[in-house]
């Protein structure tokens, strides 16, 4: 039995994670899950780098996408990838599922630009240092992903031209 497909976006804070999957989803009808709205429910005033907080957060992810890939072939989600809760749900989820990650990869002020400026709604709000020290260890960790994309400076169209590639 072929197995349903995890894409995996993951990279530093601001590299346009959320972007990409929104785009994912609207082009090529591969339904974005935005974890990151599951985060903020349970977040309760801990702080980002709270270990029960990290802990709960990627329980309650791999619950969310186990539950959403019931219903889909193929899901999106994103993460900066960091934590040792984070490995283990990753080994968990490619146990049963084609899990294929993609690094959305930027440079670091350009992320930080995205950062102070996108939808606080929607997001996590952190520090420009919370992003700097986020975004340091994401590159120190080194996670060896199957594809990437480097967002600097491309088109939405060189971007599905890349995506077009790597989802077919």
């Amino acid at each position: 039995m072929k197995k349903k497909t995890i894409y995996l976006l993951i990279g530093p804070k601001g590299s346009g994670k959320s972007y990409i999957g929104a785009m994912i989803d609207r082009c090529f009808q591969i339904q974005f899950i935005r974890v990151e709205d599951w985060a903020k429910t349970i977040k309760r005033g801990r702080e980002i780098d709270d270990e029960a907080y990290l802990k709960d957060v990627f329980q309650v992810i791999e619950t969310g996408i186990r539950k959403a890939m019931v219903n889909h072939e193929k899901i999106v989600f994103e993460s900066t990838g960091l934590t040792p809760y984070f490995d283990k749900m990753y080994d968990s989820l490619c146990n049963d599922f084609n899990v294929k990650s993609i690094r959305i990869s930027a440079e670091d002020e350009i992320c930080l630009s995205r950062v102070r400026t996108r939808d606080r709604s929607i997001h996590i709000d952190v520090s420009d240092e919370q992003v700097r020290q986020l975004n340091k260890k994401v590159k120190e960790k080194g996670f060896t992903a199957d594809f990437e994309i480097t967002n600097t400076d491309k088109t939405d169209k060189e971007l599905i031209k890349e995506l077009k590639e790597i989802l077919n």
